[in-house]
């Protein structure tokens, strides 16, 4: 199945004892690079984690993170953030001297602000978290599969309309271009023949230095290579589940044909149709570059 490269997924998990939370956002990237932010806690499954990954995606620049909560503090050991507490203690002197407030100030004033006492953290490894954090991931990165798809079919659609629109050009130019090498032949003829005696002329020499000529500007196998280049395109987007790099080759040789039809042509609706067939070449590159 086609995929864009850019897509969001996210996927959750809460028991009796934990929650954790998977969020993965996936950007353009020639190749596959993965960041992946764990708490310590779970740095032991980086690279199971990194794994699952890989067999899901392909290529972008993947940012996945895990968010784990305790919801049973068993092990009972915490850090006491003591200049925060420090910090809150005469932020709270400060309000009650402003405002008057009569009364002391009490550890449950203090508690208020639970960033204050934050829990160790005790590394989780074990065959049923890995299990577990497994499936999370998977099914995060599931969902921004789905998303990338439906992108995708977007994304194909406007391929597909982009190519439509260079083939029409480029039937009208092969058409067109089947005259060019006589009219350029007629053209050269006629101005040889103002220079020139016409008596002299060993008419058979010159008609065959012409067409030697004429042959230069001949773009009869450009368009058909250019036919060819587009159906392969069509050929890839159908048959294929990895196109980008694929379908960036083919742009490569597209580009290339209208480059060599639009310097052998001197028939100025000819080199307008190119210009306008290249500007389509470059947003289909721009498209492609989207996709996985």
């Amino acid at each position: 199945m086609l995929r864009s490269m850019t897509g969001f997924g996210k996927a959750d998990f809460r028991n009796a004892h934990y929650e954790i939370s998977v969020e993965i956002k996936n950007l353009n990237n020639r190749f596959l690079d993965i960041s992946l932010k764990l708490p310590k806690s779970l740095m032991a499954y980086e690279l199971l984690l990194k794994d699952i990954v890989k067999n899901k995606v392909k290529r972008g620049k993947l940012t996945a993170t895990v968010i784990f909560k305790d919801l049973v503090l068993t092990n009972g050991n915490f850090t006491l953030k003591e200049e925060s507490i420090q910090f809150y203690y005469k932020l709270l002197q400060q309000i009650k001297s402003r405002t008057g407030v009569k009364g002391r100030i009490t550890l449950d004033h203090l508690l208020h602000f639970s960033e204050l006492i934050e829990p160790e953290e005790i590394s989780k490894e074990d065959e049923e978290m890995a299990g577990k954090l497994s499936g999370v991931m998977e099914a995060a990165l599931d969902n921004l599969n789905v998303m990338r798809s439906k992108e995708a079919e977007h994304l194909i659609k406007d391929l597909l309309s982009r190519i439509q629109t260079i083939e029409t050009i480029i039937e009208e130019v092969f058409k067109r271009g089947k005259e060019n090498p006589r009219t350029e032949l007629e053209k050269m003829f006629a101005r040889l023949k103002e220079m020139v005696d016409a008596n002299k002329i060993d008419s058979n020499r010159l008609e065959m230095e012409m067409a030697l000529i004429a042959d230069k500007v001949d773009i009869t196998e450009e368009c058909i290579r250019m036919k060819s280049h587009l159906e392969m395109f069509r050929t890839i987007l159908e048959h294929n589940d990895e196109v980008g790099k694929q379908l960036t080759f083919v742009l490569q040789e597209m580009q290339r044909e209208t480059n060599t039809i639009g310097s052998k042509t001197t028939d100025v609706s000819i080199s307008h149709q190119m210009i306008q067939a290249k500007d389509e070449i470059e947003k289909l590159r721009e498209q492609v570059q989207n996709l996985e």
